[in-house]
């Protein structure tokens, strides 16, 4: 079981050791979800190991700051957390571990600290979740900025570059698909849309990317990265400030609501993985601006 160096929160040159949160062989095929995905209408927060069944370990050494099991209000509303346990290690950095099985373990009431690798929960399927896994969250200030996990995780095996996919321009609750090469009609300016999808090691995984990047003949239009969410004016933001709504939009990436001049056109996407793996495809189409 291996160790990583969380070196963003070094204090007085003391680093922080964290550790994977879940005791499970081949982890390259089984993180199933990444930070900063779009959930419909808001940011994935954390990231996501499918697994059940298996021990949840504290990240670090921790005191409980929270934890909730159904036991707590068995006639209640179950949250979409499920069964969760919140870990503070001191200094405004916590971690979070959800939808863990029934059952909290001897002592979790208590004022005590836990040791980094002790045992904290299983893995489950509690609380809004469609499949048995780990969804846990690292998080500093106090909860107001959620990291991204994977840059402080050791390095996980993935060769395998994010894949791009169709260009989409948005007309009410209709698409159309802009093909290469295609001439396309238009009267003003849509939403433009670009699916992207990383699997990493395991095909058909469609998880989301790192960072992307995006020209519009030649010009830059965004670029937008997921290494953490800040909350800001009552929102949470992509380091560049994004909101949500300005980087998806109907679980595609958002070009912007685009003006595409008469004539020759190029959208040009470049797209990394939480590996560093690198994507790029360019879209030339002719346009005709009609009234």
């Amino acid at each position: 079981m291996a160790a990583f160096h969380l070196s963003t929160f070094a204090e007085n040159d003391k680093v922080i050791n964290f550790l994977f949160p879940v005791k499970t062989e081949g982890i390259e095929n089984k993180i199933s979800s990444v930070f900063g995905e779009s959930r419909g209408d808001h940011f994935h927060n954390g990231m996501d190991i499918s697994s059940n069944g298996e021990p949840v370990l504290a990240m670090g050494e921790g005191k409980i700051l929270y934890s909730r099991f159904g036991e707590d209000d068995p006639f209640g509303d179950e949250f979409g957390t499920g069964n969760s346990v919140w870990l503070d290690h001191g200094k405004g950095i916590y971690t979070a571990y959800y939808h863990l099985k029934d059952g909290r373990l001897n002592g979790f009431l208590e004022d005590r600290i836990l040791g980094a690798g002790e045992k904290i929960g299983t893995t489950g399927n509690t609380g809004h979740s469609s499949g048995a896994h780990l969804h846990f969250l690292v998080l500093k200030d106090y909860g107001k900025i959620i990291l991204d996990p994977m840059k402080f995780l050791p390095p996980i095996e993935d060769d395998t570059p994010p894949q791009i996919g169709n260009l989409l321009v948005h007309v009410g609750e209709k698409f159309t698909q802009i093909n290469d090469g295609e001439n396309i009609n238009i009267s003003q300016s849509f939403p433009v849309t670009v699916g992207i999808q990383d699997s990493g090691k395991k095909p058909g995984q469609r998880r989301g990317v790192a960072q992307i990047q995006t020209f519009l003949n030649g010009e830059p239009l965004k670029k937008a990265g997921f290494s953490s969410l800040n909350y800001d004016r009552g929102e949470w933001r992509n380091p560049e400030g994004f909101r949500f709504g300005e980087l998806y939009y109907r679980d595609q990436y958002l070009l912007g609501n685009l003006d595409f001049r008469n004539g020759e056109n190029t959208v040009r996407v470049l797209t990394w993985d939480f590996k560093g793996n690198l994507s790029e495809k360019s879209f030339t189409f002719y346009v005709t601006r009609i009234r």
